[in-house]
């Protein structure tokens, strides 16, 4: 890792940059992004994977949960000072702090995903508490299970739901049926059909991951939003 100035010149002007998901402070950013905007400094990442079972990502240090690396995963490290390091997670880049404790050299046995049915990985999330920003260690949350579940089958989603919105999956027409695996997509939420009738979703609602009839979550969604479901997708 360096923080030392390269000579780098913009051949466009700087573009305004999702902070999640591009490594960008007022003092410090991403050497990756120097053609696109203008810092102080860059930092080429150190690769570093976390080496308890679990650790929280942080908006900042002692902020907000917004994420967490699992066991095993990369995490690519621009800073560390304070007991904090400064980066992104390898799995979806996005961006935030851990606890330098948590986190060290990479080994030969990091964690790889399976070929699953997303359903069923899914399953196995049943029950737990819903912890906005988990990933599955203390507490999942419902983009949470979605990135997941999905990886287990070998597909790459973004954090959080309305990337995924924005970017998984076709368009289910309103003359198809859903099925098994397709993700229907809320107001601020989402949550994959573990067949044609049933959703499985972390849920603030009730304080876990569940599964319900997606006629019930409707329902209840509609009490506070007018249009209640923004989208249908099939990825799988």
């Amino acid at each position: 890792m360096t923080n030392a100035r390269k000579n780098f010149s913009l051949s466009s002007p700087s573009v305004e940059l999702d902070p999640r998901v591009n490594a960008i402070r007022p003092d410090l950013a991403d050497v990756a992004l120097a053609a696109k905007l203008f810092a102080p400094h860059y930092a080429s990442p150190v690769e570093r994977a976390c080496i308890l079972v679990s650790t929280p990502m942080y908006d900042k240090p002692n902020g907000d949960l917004s994420s967490e690396i699992l066991g095993g995963e990369r995490f690519w490290m621009l800073d560390q000072s304070g007991g904090w390091a400064w980066g992104w997670s390898g799995h979806d880049h996005y961006v935030g702090y851990v606890a330098s404790a948590s986190i060290g050299p990479v080994e030969s046995h990091l964690a790889t995903w399976v070929n699953e049915d997303p359903i069923e990985t899914a399953k196995q999330f049943l029950g737990m508490p819903y912890v906005w920003g988990g990933r599955g260690g203390a507490g999942i949350d419902c983009s949470g299970l979605v990135q997941r579940a999905l990886a287990a089958a070998g597909i790459a989603a973004p954090r959080d739901s309305d990337m995924q919105l924005a970017t998984l999956g076709r368009d289910i027409s309103p003359d198809e049926t859903l099925a098994r695996g397709d993700i229907v997509f809320f107001p601020g939420h989402v949550g994959l059909m573990a067949d044609v009738e049933t959703l499985i979703h972390a849920t603030r609602h009730h304080g876990k991951t569940v599964c319900e009839p997606l006629a019930d979550v409707i329902a209840r969604i509609t009490e506070a939003q007018e249009t209640p479901v923004l989208a249908r997708r099939r990825v799988v």
